[in-house]
């Protein structure tokens, strides 16, 4: 029998009032769930309403590697990395996201998320990881292995936990696994329905189109009740509408300029006000991926940012698009197209005109990223993750030095010092355990 996804609940910081529930109106029956018990620490001391009262900031990594591949080369990239979450998390920094890629030879060398994000939990104390995202498809994650391994990661982190999913955008990734383009989107789609059940049910079984599986246990559970808040990878318009419409976050890897990504999360926003969740958390975060260089001379900054974000949109034009090689109506866009590609060039009298970067980067000095920033929270994104470095382009010790200048002197004007150093907590934070009734 085909179980369904529970009810689910939120509260955010826009709610007032008793929780909102959404889902099935009709009659509903006790699903076996796990019994809820008490999580030490303080995920539970601080109120539901307090979740996103601010901009987060986060770092995001793909692990681009430049040539040649040595043993060298991959561990300095791995272990920079680890240096980088280090000093985020002891900044105050919310957020750590790593992609899944595979085969993407110099673009992404991060093709098991999972094991850096232990190593980053491990190393950390307060920022959450979020894996961002897993390939829902099953010639590469089997939904099963993916419940485990992020229950385990859940666990590890203490309830640090962020899950992404997507469904992958390049032949080279889908060619390699021998996965059919046109299968993605409703794998995916099964994927995210079936998790939350596995998460939340000791008993648990599931016919389905992508796999199916007899009544078993999935061990371990997650640490955060009743799952880790779920997101959506967005990289071509139109995903983050499925993102609402399933109560998902929306989790943008391309930099698009303010016109466009203001009209998209004013209609994400808008949608996911009537979604029909499939999990028992309904995340109505908006974040957006963008680049970070921060320097007190703003010269100094372009110089150095330009080369970063050349070098990633270069590395990004010459992957091989699912849509390049096999047209479907599955994939409409040609991947992310790099970031930026498609935003606008500043107006005029915007500083970074004829300094080669498009509209809303994070590249210059701290008032010029104050003002971004700002503008970027005025259209409604609530998380901005920002990409360090590409390719090694810019040496460690001044990556670094980025990293603690924009904590000084620009974070200051989004949250208070006792913000920065508390406990980052999920947007949401609600159980519920009904279940509808019937079956599929």
């Amino acid at each position: 029998m085909r179980t369904k996804p529970p009810r689910a609940c939120w509260i955010t910081s826009r709610d007032s009032g008793a929780p909102q529930c959404a889902g099935s109106s009709g009659p509903t029956r006790r699903a076996a769930v796990r019994t809820s018990r008490p999580r030490p620490g303080p995920q539970h001391s601080r109120p539901d309403t307090a979740g996103d009262r601010y901009v987060k900031f986060g770092i995001f990594f793909e692990l681009s590697t430049p040539r040649p591949f040595t043993r060298e080369n991959e561990a300095a990239v791995y272990h920079n990395a680890l240096e980088q979450c280090r000093l985020a998390d002891a900044l105050g920094f919310d957020h750590v996201w790593a992609v899944e890629h595979h085969f993407l030879e110099e673009y992404s060398h991060c093709s098991s998320p999972e094991v850096f994000l232990a190593a980053v939990a491990a190393q950390t104390q307060r920022i959450r990881v979020g894996h961002g995202a897993v390939v829902c498809v099953p010639e590469m994650n089997h939904p099963i292995r993916v419940a485990e391994r992020a229950a385990a990661l859940d666990i590890l982190s203490r309830g640090r936990l962020e899950f992404g999913t997507a469904r992958s955008s390049t032949w080279t990734e889908l060619g390699g696994f021998e996965v059919n383009p046109d299968d993605t989107k409703k794998t995916w789609d099964e994927f995210c329905r079936v998790l939350p059940q596995m998460w939340t049910q000791d008993e648990f079984e599931w016919e389905g189109k992508a796999f199916s599986m007899p009544s078993r246990n999935v061990l371990p559970k997650p640490y955060q009740d009743p799952h880790p808040p779920m997101w959506v990878t967005v990289t071509s318009p139109g995903t983050e509408l499925d993102a609402a419409d399933r109560g998902l976050g929306c989790l943008g890897v391309s930099a698009a300029g303010y016109e466009e990504q203001e009209r998209r999360t004013k209609e994400y926003h808008r949608r996911i006000r009537e979604c029909d969740p499939v999990g028992g958390v309904i995340n109505d975060q908006v974040h957006t991926m963008n680049f970070l260089y921060c320097h007190e001379d703003y010269r100094q900054a372009r110089d150095a940012g330009v080369p970063m974000v050349t070098a990633f949109n270069v590395a990004n034009s010459h992957l091989y698009w699912t849509r390049e090689a096999y047209p479907t109506r599955a994939y409409q866009t040609l991947g992310n197209a790099g970031a930026g590609m498609k935003a606008k060039k500043p107006p005029a009298d915007d500083p970074s005109v004829a300094k080669g970067l498009p509209e809303g980067v994070g590249v210059g000095d701290p008032d010029h990223l104050i003002r971004t920033i700002k503008r970027w929270e005025d259209i409604g994104v609530t998380g901005i993750n920002f990409l360090l470095n590409a390719m090694e382009m810019i040496p460690q010790e001044q990556v670094l030095a980025s990293l603690r200048l924009f904590a000084e002197e620009v974070m200051p004007q989004f949250r208070t010092a006792e913000e920065r150093a508390a406990p980052v907590f999920a947007p949401t934070v609600v159980r519920s355990v009904d279940f509808a009734a019937g079956g599929a």
